[in-house]
């Protein structure tokens, strides 16, 4: 006999497994994998304020982080589709980031997140 999430879902399988206990944890584990490291969650709260940042911009937005980090923390978001990079063809080559559809559907998510920090900073 199946699990009851299964048999009353008109999910197919694969995608009713997402939606279970497991699924969820898993899925809630992989975004917020795709958010750690130092700098990932500044760098999209400065998208977010700025919409489209070169990344001069991002680099004097963001005090303490190196030019590596900045560079690799872009790669890897960009990488995980939360931002996009738009190289012009100038000398010298402009770039510029922002967020893509997926890293805009953060706003909410993080402003939560933002909130509840508050609360647990407020509480001590």
């Amino acid at each position: 006999m199946g699990r009851t999430h299964n048999i009353h879902s008109n999910l197919p399988e694969s995608k009713a497994a997402c939606f279970s206990p497991v699924g969820s944890a898993a899925r809630v584990s992989d975004a917020l994998s795709a958010l750690s490291g130092r700098w990932k969650v500044e760098i999209l709260f400065s998208l977010l304020a700025c919409q489209t940042c070169r990344y001069s911009e991002l680099e004097r937005n963001i005090t303490g982080i190196s030019q590596k980090m900045l560079a690799q923390q872009l790669r890897e978001l960009e990488r995980d589709g939360l931002i996009s990079r738009h190289i012009y063809p100038e000398i010298p080559p402009k770039v510029e980031y922002s967020l893509t559809e997926l890293g805009q559907s953060l706003r909410v998510p993080l402003r939560m997140l933002r909130e509840i920090g508050v609360a647990m900073h407020n509480r001590e």
